[in-house]
């Protein structure tokens, strides 16, 4: 493709746009929401002035029928604009998931620049982790929290939000694809062993910062990273010794970690009590007594609203008007992916989510199968990271974030795009 300069300058500004997304997801939720605004405008604006259509694509088409559905149960809702104005503008992710694909597709170095970003962003996250963790402050002077039971937890640049761990776990795997999506092209040499540093102070990070399911998606990109980074030491099998090795070694010798991974998660599901309020009802829940109630409630909900659900960022109005019985019951969501969709889009909505997840677990265990008798091949790689990235943003059963929220849905719909890419590439045999 040749690029005019005034195309060229419009692709520049969206790039410089898209590597400071990840640095706003961390500072300014509203900065990252606004450069993805524009992003999503200068590429409409630029489909319009080459009159071309870049939405006449499957994942388009199947996101823009489960737009129009959600936006049109959030005209029936009980809170018209509460709901609408949420559920209306949804429609800039899955534009900017296809600007993502059109500006790297036709850009390919500029994967090489979004992968120095993203590096810088991680890189600078997580040394200012650790500086929290041992200096008690990090360099911004945010302390470390530290609750009435004990439990230590870190949050480096997001100040009072815990969410330090499920950061990392969630752009990590978008890091990884870029990594060998960059060495698939040329752009860089192979830093394997660099990765492999940056990935094992990453998960030791997400473990000190003790966010649960956090550990758990990060020791997905942990496993695969190990399996498949080209390291001296060549047998799988004595990498995950020495992986394991490392993680049982931190949760075993460090108090905090132990607390907040094994005995606080024994009592919050009701199996022991706890030792210093000498407390425990005996009754046993799923995950927590909070996530227990937000589930019973928002199936309570769905049945209300059986094929349509209640609407999108409804579960909060109709919890706090119908199912507010204790104070464990109502929150701002459900905390479970498939109880919010479920509550808030019915049967419709799951539908979608279903045929999403068997989607991209499809074709994750049959890039695996590839990946795993072709351990040369950085494309294959790739895909399967971005996959996982989009695994994780789907993942069932586990408590889980608003998935209507701003800052999680840029999260979700950034590896759309980078997947889209490779997914073209390796089918058109270009390589």
């Amino acid at each position: 493709m040749i690029l005019t300069k005034e195309k060229l300058n419009i692709t520049s500004i969206q790039l410089v746009l898209v590597c400071l997304i990840p640095l706003c997801l961390i500072f300014s939720r509203f900065l990252a929401d606004f450069f993805l605004v524009l992003i999503c405008i200068l590429f409409l604006s630029q489909s319009f002035l080459d009159k071309k259509n870049h939405f006449n694509n499957f994942f388009f088409k199947f996101f823009f029928i489960f737009w129009i559905i959600i936006v049109c149960r959030s005209i029936f809702s009980e809170d018209l604009y509460f709901s609408l104005k949420s559920s209306l503008p949804y429609i800039r992710f899955g534009v900017f998931s296809v600007a993502i694909w059109y500006l790297f597709s036709n850009n390919k170095k500029y994967t090489y620049y979004f992968f120095l970003a993203l590096s810088f962003c991680l890189i600078s996250l997580i040394l200012d982790g650790y500086i929290q963790y041992f200096f008690k402050k990090n360099i911004l002077n945010y302390p470390i929290t530290i609750f009435y039971n004990g439990n230590v937890r870190l949050s480096g640049f997001f100040k009072d939000e815990l969410i330090l761990g499920s950061f990392i776990s969630r752009i990590f795997p978008l890091y990884l694809g870029v990594y060998f999506y960059s060495l698939h092209n040329k752009f860089i040499k192979n830093n394997d062993f660099f990765i492999f540093i940056l990935l094992s102070l990453a998960i030791i990070l997400v473990l000190l910062s003790g966010e649960r399911v956090a550990l758990f998606f990060m020791s997905i990109s942990f496993l695969l990273g190990l399996f498949f980074l080209q390291l001296p030491i060549k047998k799988f099998l004595n990498k995950i010794i020495i992986g394991f090795l490392i993680l049982f070694s931190v949760i075993f010798f460090n108090k905090d970690v132990k607390n907040r991974l094994i005995e606080t998660t024994l009592y919050q599901v009701g199996i022991t009590q706890n030792k210093l309020e000498k407390t425990g009802d005996g009754e046993k829940y799923l995950f927590s007594i909070h996530h227990h109630n937000h589930i019973i409630a928002s199936y309570k909900i769905f049945k209300e609203n059986i094929i349509f659900g209640s609407g999108v960022k409804m579960f909060r109005v109709i919890c706090d008007k119908r199912y507010n019985v204790n104070v464990f019951t109502c929150s701002t969501h459900p905390h479970n992916t498939i109880m919010q969709f479920l509550s808030e889009t019915g049967i419709i909505g799951i539908i979608f989510y279903f045929a999403s997840l068997l989607y991209i677990l499809k074709f994750f265990f049959i890039n695996l199968k590839i990946g795993v008798g072709n351990l040369y091949n950085n494309l294959i790689k790739s895909k399967l990271f971005f996959l996982v990235a989009l695994i994780i943003s789907l993942m069932p059963f586990l408590p889980a974030g608003n998935f209507f929220n701003n800052w999680i849905s840029i999260l979700n719909f950034f590896p759309v795009g980078f997947y889209l890419m490779t997914n073209l590439d390796f089918y058109k045999n270009e390589y």
